[in-house]
């Protein structure tokens, strides 16, 4: 490569071309990432040693390039003709250099596909068994600060129509709870390939506090509520929040028609009467559409689920009109999805990587632009 250089095109056709092959490499790669645990994982290993390859070697072909650019302008006496010939070598260079940027991040990338391989056969549950005594003080705390906030944003009172119509006042679930059935439901989304569409609603959303929340899982989210001047205070955080694909309405959970519209449902009794809330959850599961996930974290659900023609995946997530045993097969699809969250990160600018980067979202992992100090 890089023999005869002639001009500084030449550099920019054979960088160009040089590109165009990583990315066909890239596609390879990725198109296999996306078959997930049938992946062959040694066609992956061998491409991925082929692009380490092609990174430390552009490193060399910088240095060729350069020599090129220093012979060329030696070979020209006349001024005016090295200035047009030093303009076009910077053409070319900051060609060189933005491919350079591209390259540089192939170390975090092959991390990232390596963690895909290792764990081609293997299962996360998607709520965890354990927890150690740190993490438990620590979550503790987090969720005392999020109550305190919850508390801050919604000081409205109970209104005396919802009270006499059984609603129950804003009550959040703690925060952390709420966090793993959120992840929980991403995560069966991920393994039935519904990124496109995640659209999420909170029944008896308060303060709105959780519609922004799920905005980390899902691409839309929104509330509904019987009282008002709740729906009034979620829409002014999320008018705050910058919140665009976030909304919050006034509804009646007994008469809402739009359940069919969102691809999961939270609701954590939002109702005091234990007959309105069962009819509630028959409202719900009869217009919902199959295979829609249900998060219900509360006792009663979880002994009427299988009445109601639903499956249980796990723990607080429910499938409607699905059988148990297609929910058991959601559940191991999902357990063989990475843990990552990356749906509020998308990529702003497209680079080699980009198809990478997709398959690997789609399956739960993402690069790690962090690494904890050992």
């Amino acid at each position: 490569m890089l023999d005869a250089v002639k001009s500084p095109r030449d550099v920019i056709e054979e960088v160009q071309s040089f590109r165009e092959e990583l990315c066909n490499t890239v596609n390879v790669v990725a198109k296999e990432m996306a078959l997930r645990d049938r992946m062959n994982s040694q066609k992956v290993e061998s491409l991925c040693a082929q692009i380490e390859a092609w990174v430390r070697n552009y490193a060399s072909l910088l240095l060729r390039i350069n020599a090129s650019r220093v012979n060329h302008e030696a070979s020209v006496s006349d001024h005016a003709e090295l200035i047009d010939l030093r303009r076009e070598w910077g053409v070319a260079n900051a060609r060189c250099n933005l491919f350079r940027v591209e390259l540089n991040q192939w170390s975090l990338m092959r991390d990232m596909v390596h963690a895909q391989v290792a764990a081609r056969k293997k299962r996360v549950p998607l709520y965890e068994k354990r927890q150690s005594a740190m993490d438990k003080a620590q979550v503790g705390a987090s969720d005392d600060v999020f109550d305190w906030l919850h508390a801050i944003l919604n000081q409205e009172r109970q209104s005396t129509d919802a009270y006499d119509s059984g609603c129950f006042p804003d009550i959040a679930l703690p925060n952390s709870e709420f966090h793993k059935h959120l992840h929980a439901a991403y995560r069966v989304l991920l393994a039935k390939e519904q990124t496109a569409e995640m659209r999420f609603l909170d029944v008896g959303c308060g303060g709105g506090l959780k519609v922004l929340a799920a905005l980390r899982y899902f691409k839309d989210a929104d509330g509904l509520d019987f009282q008002q001047s709740y729906i009034d205070t979620a829409r002014g955080l999320l008018e705050r929040a910058n919140a665009h694909s976030a909304n919050a309405f006034q509804a009646d959970a007994l008469t809402f028609d739009g359940y069919s519209d969102y691809e999961v449902i939270y609701f954590y009794r939002p109702i005091r009467d234990q007959d309105k809330i069962i009819e509630m959850e028959r409202r719900i599961v009869d217009l919902a559409a199959p295979g829609t996930l249900l998060i219900a974290p509360y006792s009663g659900f979880d002994c009427r689920y299988e009445d109601l023609g639903c499956g249980r995946v796990a723990g607080a997530v429910y499938m409607a009109k699905t059988s148990q045993k297609k929910a058991d097969y959601w559940r191991r699809r999902a357990e063989q999805t990475g843990v990552a969250v990356v749906h509020a990160e998308e990529e702003r600018v497209p680079t080699i990587w980009t198809p990478l980067l997709t398959a690997s979202r789609q399956s739960g992992y993402d690069i790690e632009r962090y690494v904890q100090p050992v």
